[in-house]
């Protein structure tokens, strides 16, 4: 299964985050995509850092962004 992009997270609703976050720790893929995340931060691409900025801070992790 793929990891959700940035953008995927992003397009989740405000009522959709919790769900995601529940749905991502049940399958033990919460902390891939964390990781994943957090390695877009590193990327020479300012738009790829952005959305992950972003998106960490959607999933309420705005220490990790």
């Amino acid at each position: 299964m793929a990891l959700p992009s940035a953008t995927d997270i992003l397009n989740l609703s405000t009522d959709q985050v919790a769900s995601f976050i529940a749905e991502q720790a049940s399958s033990r893929t919460l902390s891939i995509l964390m990781k994943d995340l957090n390695a877009q931060l590193l990327s020479a691409d300012e738009a790829a850092r952005a959305a992950a900025r972003e998106a960490i801070e959607r999933l309420g992790f705005p220490e990790y962004a």
